[in-house]
């Protein structure tokens, strides 16, 4: 069968450009494979940058540091300082105060809009007409008189009160 073969089987014309079709495929394939392991390399390293920078973004963003929360501190502050209503309490305040009456301090609570008169009166007539003119004005409501007592001063004898009073919101 060995001799026959030879008669059998057609010979191939083209051994030479198959065999170089073949080593070209090979080398594209091994070319090819050499890029997507190169681009496969550069993809992880951009994820592994990618991964630094989001972890380096939540750190700075979950755990703000001390000067930061002071700073947000002082602004809140600020604000509601700003925001307080000022000029319709001191027109209410001066608008009702007269010779008889000396306001010693004045305390607002500046988020729940209420404000804490401290002073003395000349004597329970004018601690009255003050409270009463008080409870007229526009921009205050729920006027009303927390503590008064009787104080000597030398020969002078005065009324000390206390008002809590809160300021409407316009």
């Amino acid at each position: 069968m060995d001799m026959h073969s030879r008669y059998l089987n057609p010979p191939i014309r083209n051994r030479g450009w198959l065999c170089l079709l073949a080593t070209a495929l090979i080398a594209i394939s091994f070319w090819a494979g050499i890029g997507a392991y190169r681009e496969h390399k550069r993809a992880k390293r951009a994820n592994v940058i990618s991964a630094r920078l989001l972890a380096a973004q939540a750190k700075t963003n979950a755990i703000p540091t001390r000067t930061e929360q002071e700073d947000q501190k002082r602004w809140t502050a600020l604000i509601v300082e700003r925001d307080f209503m000022w000029e319709p309490l001191f027109r209410a305040v001066e608008s009702t105060a007269t010779s008889n009456i000396e306001l010693l301090e004045m305390h607002p609570d500046k988020s729940d809009r209420r404000v804490i008169l401290r002073g003395e009166a000349k004597d329970q007539k004018a601690l009255i007409s003050f409270l009463a003119a008080l409870a007229s004005q526009a921009a205050l409501e729920n006027v009303h008189l927390v503590r008064e007592e009787t104080a000597l001063r030398g020969s002078l004898e005065t009324v000390t009160f206390e008002i809590k009073a809160t300021l409407i919101k316009y």
